[in-house]
């Protein structure tokens, strides 16, 4: 096998970039399920398992918000530089499956280690090294989609990895938690980041890049996003956004086991369900959102309905009720998720896709650090009640929505603009 340091290029020597315009293969689509499936069972457990396992240790929200942070605060070094570099070399196994599938046997090993940590120290150090090859991993994913597949399929692509991904967190919360002890949760998650994301990242056929841009520098690299006002846009829905969806993620299993008395079986399968929507409705929903509806609304429309459930969690007291949550939060982030990143990668520069992306991942990390950090800190001062996370989910939720009205969906108004009943002049 060739040497891999020696394979690496300079983007002055590569042939041209990602043609974006020829459709996905079956392939390449179903590489993309398998990573990004591996990399949302791992999620599963940092948001659903990690946080009962450092309840272990300590019962004080703020240090268990401060180790959630872990992984997020990891992305804004992690995702920016792969990012970056991936943009810019090629190896024998390609730009972005390199760091694939290098880091998932990291993470894999990381994971398998913790449910055998004996002192809080212990836990934090594992924590610190998975999360961060698991932020390489994101950095390395994201832009994938960007590359191999074209604007005109990504949002469908989107609802089938959606969809896949769910068949795997359904498993994982509904079979899993019930059945499995923590210890062999870690062990499937380990399993997971061996055979589809590394093993998934082995079946990408990429393609080598080209860019004549001038030498990246710090003034470039923000001007490259921050100087386009869609991208601006979007960095702030991702901001915000994160802070809306995670203050959730990462404290509802604890809201659940204190607030509700569920058990963690109770809560793995009924937080499950809004998988098990996800698996029925996924791929109909991209279709829907590509084909009739403009990209910021159904970005509104979903906030809106997990604002919704936002209300009902500041009145839950029974499991039927976070039963009705779990639906109506499903539903809305479902339609967020698909419609969310491919609309974004329809104003990223295709030279430029992994610098761009890391870029935007940094606004996502500070919006999760900010959530699980600033979250856990507020709750502890508000008495270690976690019934609180659905208020501040609330205020931030409002936000977001007011930015995504605001982002342009260009391909739609193109399409709008060519349908025949659009070629009469319109009166202001």
């Amino acid at each position: 096998m060739p040497d891999i340091a020696s394979s690496v290029t300079s983007p002055e020597t590569v042939l041209p970039g990602p043609a974006t315009t020829k459709r996905a293969s079956g392939r390449t689509i179903f590489a993309l399920c398998c990573i990004w499936s591996g990399l949302i069972v791992t999620e599963a457990v940092s948001n659903n398992v990690l946080p009962l396992t450092i309840r272990q240790f300590t019962d004080q929200a703020w240090l268990i918000g401060l180790i959630l942070a872990i992984n997020p605060a990891f992305g804004f070094i992690a995702q920016p530089l792969v990012g970056i570099v991936s943009d810019r070399i090629w190896t024998p196994i390609g730009r972005r499956a390199f760091f694939l599938v290098t880091g998932a046997p990291v993470v894999a090993l990381c994971l398998v280690l913790v449910p055998g940590a004996q002192v809080l120290w212990h836990l934090i150090v594992l924590v610190v090294l998975y999360q961060f090859f698991q932020d390489v991993l994101w950095g390395s994913d994201h832009p994938l989609l960007a590359d191999l597949v074209p604007p005109a399929q990504r949002t469908l692509v989107t609802g089938l990895m959606t969809c896949l991904s769910q068949v795997a967190t359904y498993l994982f919360l509904r079979q899993g938690m019930p059945r499995l002890s923590i210890e062999w949760l870690y062990y499937v998650a380990a399993l997971c980041q061996v055979v589809l994301v590394a093993g998934g990242a082995l079946f990408l056929k990429e393609r080598r890049n080209v860019s004549h841009r001038p030498k990246l520098t710090v003034r470039r690299y923000v001007l490259d996003v921050m100087g386009d006002r869609s991208l601006r846009r979007f960095a702030a829905v991702s901001f915000t956004q994160m802070l809306f969806t995670n203050v959730i993620a990462g404290f509802v299993v604890l809201f659940a086991v204190q607030n509700l008395s569920a058990t963690r079986a109770e809560f793995g399968e009924i937080w499950s369900f809004q998988s098990l929507l996800a698996l029925f409705t996924a791929i109909p929903l991209a279709i829907a959102v590509e084909r009739y509806l403009p990209k910021h609304w159904a970005l509104g429309i979903g906030y809106t309905v997990m604002m919704s459930a936002c209300v009902l969690g500041l009145l839950a007291q029974t499991l039927t009720a976070f039963l009705v949550i779990t639906i109506i939060w499903g539903a809305g982030a479902l339609l967020t998720n698909v419609t969310l990143k491919p609309f974004m990668t329809e104003f990223i520069p295709p030279d430029i896709i992994g610098q761009v992306t890391g870029a935007l991942n940094v606004f996502f990390a500070l919006g999760r650090t900010a959530a699980l950090l600033g979250g856990g800190t507020l709750i502890s001062i508000l008495g270690n009640d976690y019934r609180h996370i659905w208020s501040i989910a609330l205020f931030f939720g409002a936000i977001t929505v007011g930015i995504s009205l605001s982002l342009p969906d260009l391909r739609y108004q193109a399409r709008k603009n060519r349908r025949p009943e659009a070629s009469a002049p319109i009166s202001s």
